[in-house]
């Protein structure tokens, strides 16, 4: 888990630069909101001169018993990533958000990227990270495995504050220094809330290094990602674009509990989201951002076969 040393270190830091930006006084707003996590950068190309790295793109190190996994039309999948737990374990989260195994492998791979909800997909937890060999395709993958540059990968903890789509705008604003006249900064004018956005956008994407991230937050237009994702997990349904539908089925699933609703779709997790990132060579498209979800129970229990996969693309 992340140390306390590196929390308050994190917090420190992320107060003070609230603060360049004018927002102090929702210092403690925006920090009960945030969430801690893994920030995944690139490190240099991987030139394959060992096995079991965490690693993006190229080709991943596998078991010699395991097969590669096809799409249902029997093609296989594009390798995306392996993380080595190992480099995992020392930032997983310490708020019980990200409880990963301590050892092991966790592999990505992907289907057509089309359309952009239910993406087919495998995420696989191999245990034991020893004896694995690099493994090539048989063939041309789903997305074309040979565009993408392996590279070695830098893990470090992040502490990530709410994208567009999920703070809080009214309250956000609602702390806002009354102005000259007794007014206060409404959304539309130069408010806390256009201060947030210049802040989230450049603390959030702090490098160019970055390709992707672990228990954080989303992007998108809209709050409703861990709807789509639970709905599909829990109940097979795609989801239609309505909060209040979606929390309805899911509570007549639960027996009627609104609060088991409620706690279901907090516990349902951003896994791993992957950026577009030039170097490596993946363009989710428009520049969007390709997210899996697990639910809080099933990461628990090491059910890496209980998965949601989509992307969000502006």
């Amino acid at each position: 888990m992340i140390k306390p040393e590196q929390c308050e270190r994190l917090t420190r830091k992320a107060r003070k630069t609230l603060e360049e930006y004018g927002l102090g006084n929702a210092a403690d707003l925006l920090l009960s909101s945030s969430r801690w996590g893994i920030r995944l950068d690139v490190s240099t190309v991987d030139e394959y001169r060992r096995t079991g790295n965490s690693r993006v793109g190229g080709d991943p190190d596998l078991p010699e018993n395991m097969k590669w996994p096809l799409t249902q039309d029997g093609v296989p999948m594009t390798f995306l990533a392996q993380l080595n737990l190992v480099d995992l374990t020392p930032y997983t989260p310490n708020d019980g958000r990200g409880n990963l195994p301590e050892r092991g492998m966790l592999y990505f791979f992907i289907g057509v990227d089309e359309p952009a909800y239910h993406i087919e997909h495998r995420v696989i937890y191999e245990p034991d990270a020893h004896n694995l060999t690099r493994r090539e395709p048989a063939g041309e993958t789903a997305l074309n495995q040979d565009d993408f540059v392996a590279h070695s990968v830098t893990v470090l903890p992040n502490l990530e504050f709410p994208t567009y789509a999920y703070i809080d705008s009214l309250a956000l604003n609602a702390l806002a220094a009354p102005l000259s006249g007794g007014k206060v900064a409404v959304e539309g004018e130069e408010g806390l809330y256009d201060r947030y956005l210049e802040f989230e956008s450049s603390w959030n994407h702090p490098s160019t290094q970055n390709w992707g991230g672990m228990f954080g937050y989303p992007d998108g237009q809209h709050p409703d990602a861990e709807h789509q994702a639970l709905l599909q997990i829990v109940l097979g349904e795609e989801y239609t674009y309505d909060e209040q539908a979606c929390e309805k089925k899911l509570t007549a699933h639960y027996g009627g509990d609104e609060e088991r609703t409620k706690q279901e779709l907090s516990d349902t997790l951003l896994l791993l989201k992957i950026d577009t990132h030039d170097a490596i060579g993946f363009q989710w498209w428009d520049c969007g951002e390709l997210q899996f979800f697990i639910r809080k129970a099933d990461l628990l229990a090491g059910r890496f076969d209980q998965t949601y996969c989509s992307l969000y693309s502006s």
